[in-house]
């Protein structure tokens, strides 16, 4: 299967690939504070448990109108949906793929587990209530709002639900039930309930910090995050000319079965998951040069990660293994989504981001002449280490999951198509001048080289909205000053507006190209049950 576009939410504000990769190389700690918006709702509830996490900027905050909800079903629509909504549209553009064109072999697979949201009514249930809360619901609201006729479940095996998402969405394909799937998880923290509840256990930090591997490690932080994959067949992504991001070779779940308790880890479940997908996949432990493990920092759980790493995995070739946990915290039911991002990007780098907060390894863990290694700084992907990258997720279900990734098939080098101009497209007229702005800042910083990729994905590879204008402009320069004038509200002679159906311009016969370019501008507004306060 191929990955041919990807979005994702992560702690720190951070809102995209790029930002994300850069966040991991730099081992960023993006742990804070509990927002004060959240305690102001449940004040000293949150005082009895840690409230350090990682959490996501502006979760209230939706563009409901793009989506078609009214306010007042927008307050009652669980954030989480919200969020992913927003997230998959960001994956499809970044797919260069409109839904519509897709719609009836679409299928939409979601890893969702937290129902915090529910906490915040008081008094009775409106008519939306039940369609905005219920976990099957995230994945069928992404299908209703885009259309998409293909088959669409949420999957909740706890902290794994994202990768088994990922696992599921590759089967279907396999099975012809669908042609272009989405995968996605989210995870909010939104009232002290199961943080309370997780805290019971003694598998939280005390100190709020996530030390995946390390002999201080004291427990796991709790984060928040949202990402999303769109999905095809590796042949299909091919013959359409996709940006292929990485392949994911095949994947596998099972389960830990009767362990000493019913959440704790199974080392041997955990072994024979990754040996058997790599005897199906006909890969020997060698090929895989990067694991993204589970990697909570849990004192237990690492060692028994680890423990399984080393079975399975070592075999005395150059094996890294990370955790992006140490950067986010444990994002839960976004974690095996958010980790193959990761995974995808050091293919796509070739380099080994260095582990935060690592510093001696687990005293129960023994590496030694296994070639398993903890990056401690950042480190080049080396020639003679494997070419793949794996990436596991286990859920406190028990529900375990794991993933092999490969770099994409080299594309043919094509010449590039001659460019007329592009379509700038938005749902009103403020988006459009703000698109226009980021078109113009992501063209002044690209050069000419990629200008016909730009012009290409601009005009073919995004939704057609209410408010489209044509670009004709057939040098970078002459685009950058007719969308700086877009921006501003001013005339420029090569933008003119195009009436509601009348036809693009179509690009030449056989060219398809992407290009990566600044996603959608959300015009955000803030919708919740209660009022939000300043925490004050």
């Amino acid at each position: 299967m191929a990955i041919v576009g990807t979005s994702l939410r992560a702690p720190g504000g951070i809102t995209g690939t790029g930002a994300y990769w850069a966040a991991v190389r730099d081992g960023r700690d993006l742990v804070t504070e509990l927002p004060a918006e959240r305690r102001a709702v449940f004040g000293g509830e949150w005082d009895a448990t840690v409230t350090r996490g990682g959490y996501l900027s502006g979760v209230f905050d939706f563009d409901a109108r793009f989506f078609g909800l009214s306010p007042r079903e927008a307050r009652v629509v669980d954030p989480q949906q919200r969020l992913l909504l927003e997230v998959v549209w960001e994956a499809f553009e970044d797919a260069a793929i409109v839904p519509a064109g897709v719609a009836r072999g679409a299928g939409v697979f979601v890893g969702v587990t937290g129902q915090d949201y529910r906490r915040w009514f008081q008094g009775e249930p409106t008519a939306h209530w039940t369609a905005g809360n219920g976990h099957s619901f995230a994945a069928g609201r992404i299908s209703h709002t885009l259309g998409l006729q293909g088959p669409a479940f949420a999957v909740d095996t706890a902290c794994s639900s994202s990768l088994v998402a990922v696992h599921t969405a590759c089967r279907s394909l396999t099975a012809g039930d669908c042609d272009i799937a989405v995968a996605a998880g989210v995870n909010l923290i939104l009232a002290p309930w199961t943080t309370l509840a997780l805290e019971k256990t003694g598998a939280l930090s005390p100190d709020g910090t996530s030390r995946p591997f390390d002999a201080k490690a004291n427990g796991f932080v709790r984060g928040e995050g949202c990402g999303a994959l769109i999905l095809k067949r590796l042949t299909d992504a091919v013959r359409d000319e996709d940006r292929i991001l990485a392949v994911v070779d095949g994947s596998a779940i099972n389960h830990d079965g009767s362990s000493s308790t019913f959440a704790a880890p199974n080392p041997e479940a955990q072994t024979r998951l990754i040996s058997s997908l790599l005897t199906t996949l006909g890969l020997e432990r060698s090929d895989i040069g990067y694991h993204e493990a589970h990697g909570t920092g849990t004192q237990l759980g690492d060692r028994i990660e680890l423990e399984a790493i080393r079975t399975a995995l070592g075999g005395g070739h150059p094996l890294y293994v990370g955790s992006v946990k140490a950067c986010t915290g444990h994002t839960e039911a976004a974690a095996g989504v958010l980790g193959v991002i990761k995974a995808a990007l050091c293919l796509r780098h070739r380099r080994i981001p260095r582990q935060p907060h690592f510093e001696e390894l687990n005293p129960g863990a023994d590496l030694a002449g296994t070639g398993v290694t903890i990056a401690t700084r950042e480190e080049p992907w080396a020639p003679g280490a494997g070419g793949r990258a794996s990436v596991s997720s286990y859920g406190m279900s028990g529900t375990n999951a794991y993933l092999v990734l490969s770099p994409p098939p080299p594309a043919d080098a094509r010449p590039a198509a001659p460019v007329s101009g592009f379509a700038v497209s938005a749902r009103t007229p403020a988006a459009l001048r703000e698109l226009a702005a980021r078109y113009a800042a992501h063209l002044a910083g690209a050069g000419p080289a990629g200008y016909p990729a730009f012009a290409c994905t601009a005009t073919h590879g995004r939704t057609r909205h209410e408010h489209t204008v044509w670009v004709g402009a057939d040098r970078v320069g002459t685009a950058v000053r007719a969308l700086r004038a877009l921006a501003a509200g001013e005339r420029h002679p090569a933008v003119a507006a195009v009436d509601d159906g009348h036809p693009l311009p179509s690009p030449p016969a056989a060219v398809r190209a992407v290009a990566t370019l600044p996603s959608y501008p959300w015009q955000h507004s803030s919708y919740a049950i209660r009022p939000i306060g300043d925490g004050g």
